[in-house]
């Protein structure tokens, strides 16, 4: 058998130097010099223009100042109640009375035998109480349970017909107290009842410590002690500090629109604004719905103010910029609102000799009689020519405010005209010929960006 020849090659060594290996170290090497200058680099924050209104923060809590009479007892016992809170009362009509004798609670428990289902509206009413109280609850506020089961007592004589107590005496009620006027009923108390508008203090919107008494949790009293109080008048008040800003924004209204956060309704009244030694205090004049807000003290309330509409920018992106005026005989230019000018200046040459050189500017503001440049193109006492005309030596200036728009990917100033302000944005012109148009970028911070600056994201 013949020997086998092995077959054994060499395969051919390819040098690590090679196009590929040349290829692949030059883009590292791209990569890595990319990723230092990106490090190194003052990124810029963009924002886009968009249209809108300041929204601003136009809610307050309002104290409430009523027309507040507080009837007391003259006898000590337990108290029954019959008209229910926040119920409008005549002259006249009974709103409790104080058992002496301790035989008057007989008298609620006497009146279950009408909750039958022959009597379809005391049941409907005594359900719809039920549920507002199931819905509204709040474990925190045990005064709700008092001021429940006090109007199902109230319900109850009301519909059984003891609501006009016409004859107290067959019901076997005594001590029964009468409205010594027309007015709405409230079972609570607070020590605010007589104060007045022009001696409010910051002090009194601290709701932290602000007490209420409720007159229904004991269910006693003593002689001299409060039974209830009347709202006797429609008219009432809502008053909420003002800052001087917001003071001088209000200033001149004589009404005023605004929506009640509890219930989303919204009123009108009439404003004014009161100053004493405390600060200045927003007022709203109202002469309806005290009874949907009778037992509120304190009121969350959102000023419905028409605010401009415009283009909204924040306040950080506003620069201010000096730019050099040029009347228009010493300009060349195309059309009636260009957006460059051709200018000639002069200048000195090494050996001393005048030239012209021509300067093609950017206009920035449109006037009358001149345009505004900027101030890195011409210098103060500058010398512009003109054919025919004295030369004009560069002097005047103004200032504009504005914003640096970045859509190109360099800063360009563009002046802004504020329509509205609050602490945080403003709303600006829009359709001005070199100013902003929505959808624009532009430098969030405008002390991070100079004129003519390209722009890293």
């Amino acid at each position: 058998m013949k020997d086998k020849k092995s077959k054994i090659s060499k395969h051919k060594k390819y040098s690590f130097f090679n196009i590929g290996t040349i290829m692949f170290g030059v883009l590292f090497v791209y990569m890595v010099i990319c990723l230092v200058l990106y490090l190194q680099t003052e990124h810029v924050t963009a924002y886009e223009v968009t249209a809108g209104l300041l929204t601003g923060n136009y809610r307050y809590t309002a104290l409430t100042l009523k027309s507040e009479v507080l009837v007391k007892a003259s006898q000590s016992g337990t108290v029954s109640y019959y008209a229910r809170e926040g119920q409008k009362v005549g002259m006249g009509n009974g709103v409790c009375s104080v058992d002496v004798s301790g035989k008057q609670r007989d008298i609620v428990k006497n009146m279950e035998a009408g909750l039958t289902g022959d009597n379809p509206e005391m049941i409907l009413k005594l359900r719809s109480q039920m549920s507002t109280f199931a819905m509204n609850y709040d474990s925190v506020s045990y005064q709700a349970v008092y001021n429940f089961r006090s109007d199902v007592e109230s319900s109850i004589l009301e519909l059984a017909n003891v609501s006009s107590l016409s004859d107290p005496e067959a019901w076997g009620i005594e001590n029964l107290y009468t409205a010594p006027q027309e007015g709405i009923v409230v079972y609570s108390m607070d020590g605010y009842e007589n104060m007045q508008a022009e001696s409010v203090k910051q002090v009194d919107f601290d709701q932290m410590a602000y007490q209420k008494t409720n007159f229904r949790v004991n269910g006693t009293v003593s002689n001299g002690d409060c039974l209830y109080k009347l709202l006797t008048d429609e008219k009432w008040s809502l008053l909420f500090p003002v800052n001087k800003e917001m003071e001088s924004e209000l200033d001149g209204r004589k009404s005023i629109r605004f929506r009640f956060l509890k219930d989303g309704t919204i009123f009108s009244g009439d404003f004014s604004i009161l100053h004493n030694n405390d600060g200045s205090f927003g007022k709203i004049d109202m002469e309806t719905s005290l009874i949907r807000y009778s037992g509120e003290r304190f009121l969350e309330i959102e000023l419905l103010l028409d605010r401009t509409t415009g283009l909204k920018i924040p306040n950080s992106a506003i620069a201010n910029k000096t730019f050099y005026k040029i009347p228009k005989e010493f300009a060349t230019y195309d059309g009636e609102k260009p957006k460059e000018i051709s200018i000639v200046k002069q200048i000195e040459k090494k050996d001393g000799s005048k030239a012209p050189k021509y300067v093609t500017a950017t206009v920035y503001k449109d006037e009358k009689a001149y345009f505004l440049i900027d101030s890195t193109q011409v210098s103060d006492g500058d010398v512009i020519l003109a054919d025919e005309k004295p030369i004009y030596t560069i002097s005047d200036s103004e200032t504009l405010e504005g914003v640096y728009n970045i859509n190109k990917g360099y800063a360009v100033f563009r002046e802004i005209t504020i329509l509205d302000k609050n602490e945080e944005y403003c709303i600006i012109e829009e359709g001005a010929t070199f100013g902003l148009s929505e959808y624009d970028h532009i430098a969030l911070d405008a002390s991070t960006v100079n004129d003519q600056d390209i722009i890293a994201r």
